[in-house]
């Protein structure tokens, strides 16, 4: 990123990175699941810097009929995934950061992780949270799940990274959209350890 677009962007080498949650929105269905955690991130006062797949632009207009760039824009910092010299390549930068969560995470970036590829920045950026120990969540949004997916998502969950597929549970007596949306992401949000008021938590029942 050129100079003019860190000044825009907010960007810049003093911020603490304590605070920065890396957020990478993939080509797979539910990318509203994306644009919540974004949102909620910054609500809750953290940073989200957010990764945008070709896939992703694609998918958010036959979904949802915007413009996903346009839309994190107003909100957020966001790269796309061509852009492997953003700072989050770097393990000495996502070291210090809260931690990432791919959102929907498509199967294809999920075989990619599990294998080892860097062919992107999503993948890269992945790539280096597991090298260091640090908390990366894969919110996989597909169905059914085949053998060959079944197998990556058993070895990213012995490496240590959290397989979150996109599963609303229904105890919480949701009454919209938004309701199951707001389970999920939160959920999310719960493997990094941050706290929120999306969805009531499971408070157990009581013998009389």
């Amino acid at each position: 990123m050129d100079d003019r677009m860190v000044e825009e962007t907010g960007t810049d080498k003093g911020r603490e990175k304590d605070n920065e949650v890396t957020v990478a929105i993939t080509g797979a269905s539910g990318i509203v699941y994306g644009l919540k955690t974004v949102e909620e991130l910054s609500k809750l006062g953290y940073t989200p810097l957010v990764i945008l797949s070709r896939e992703a632009e694609k998918v958010a207009r036959l979904e949802n009929n915007l413009d996903l760039r346009e839309k994190i824009g107003k909100i957020a910092t966001f790269f796309m995934e061509e852009e492997i010299d953003a700072p989050m390549s770097s393990s000495s930068y996502t070291v210090h950061t809260v931690g990432m969560i791919v959102i929907p995470c498509s199967i294809k970036t999920m075989a990619e992780i599990a294998n080892g590829i860097a062919s992107n920045l999503v993948s890269r950026v992945a790539l280096n949270y597991i090298r260091t120990g640090g908390r990366l969540v894969l919110v996989v949004r597909e169905t059914p799940l085949g053998a060959i997916e079944l197998e990556n998502a058993l070895k990213l969950a012995r490496l240590g990274v959290i397989f979150l597929p996109a599963s609303p549970g229904f105890y919480t007596k949701p009454k919209s959209v938004d309701d199951m949306v707001n389970f999920v992401v939160g959920k999310a949000l719960d493997m990094l350890g941050i706290k929120h008021k999306l969805y009531e938590k499971w408070k157990g029942t009581r013998s009389s």
